[in-house]
């Protein structure tokens, strides 16, 4: 019985550890932009306000659903669309390529929008440096009947030529898609790089809930 107790009483650290370092991996790139943007003399001082604060209220959510143990979090509706503008402006302060959003009106999707942010928030890290300077990442959301797609590809050197800093960015992804009842998938680019997908299912196909009409450009 001992054994056993302390057993689970590993398993349970290695999982907090796990946590723990998935959430610094996560903490790293807003808290780059914040020091960046913080420290810098140069262009229009409200804008580099707002930016800070967004950067600052997402860190809050991700502290927030990690104390909570996701219970926050909830499955609901998600404008996939507004969440992959919003992942690309905060991602672009500390990117040395451009980073650039497409999307046809509003997608939505069945998602935890915190668990989904920090998906698109590692891929689009991972999409940034393959990248490098003077690259460009595309993100891309698409609307069908069944699902939505949530599409970011770069114009790096392709798969397996980037070295990666840790190996929690794609770990991390793949547990928050699941959370969400998706699938990731991650594949050499058509022409050159990579190209990683993520599929949701769509709002409309459960609820009927029509999409209203736009585009959503970044």
């Amino acid at each position: 019985m001992t054994a056993l107790v302390e057993d689970l009483s590993r398993a349970a650290s290695s999982r907090d550890i796990d946590t723990i370092r998935a959430l610094c991996h996560d903490l790293r790139q807003p808290l780059a932009a914040i020091l960046l943007l913080s420290g810098s003399g140069d262009g229009d001082v409200g804008r580099k306000m707002e930016v800070i604060t967004d950067q600052a209220r997402w860190l809050s959510q991700l502290v927030d659903t990690v104390l909570t143990d996701a219970s926050t979090d909830a499955v609901q509706a998600v404008d996939v669309a507004e969440l992959a503008a919003m992942a690309a402006e905060r991602a672009r302060p500390t990117a040395g390529c451009d980073v650039t959003v497409r999307a046809e009106g509003h997608a939505y999707a069945w998602a935890r929008p915190v668990a989904l942010g920090r998906a698109v928030a590692c891929v689009l890290d991972n999409a940034i440096r393959a990248a490098g300077a003077g690259g460009h990442v595309q993100v891309t959301v698409e609307q069908e009947p069944e699902c939505v797609h949530l599409t970011i590809a770069d114009d790096g050197p392709g798969l397996g030529k980037v070295a990666s800093r840790t190996s929690l960015g794609l770990t991390t992804t793949r547990a928050m898609v699941a959370a969400c009842d998706g699938t990731f998938d991650l594949r050499s680019g058509a022409d050159a790089g990579a190209e990683a997908e993520i599929c949701l299912q769509s709002v409309s196909r459960r609820t009927g809930l029509s999409t209203r009409s736009g585009s959503v450009a970044s």
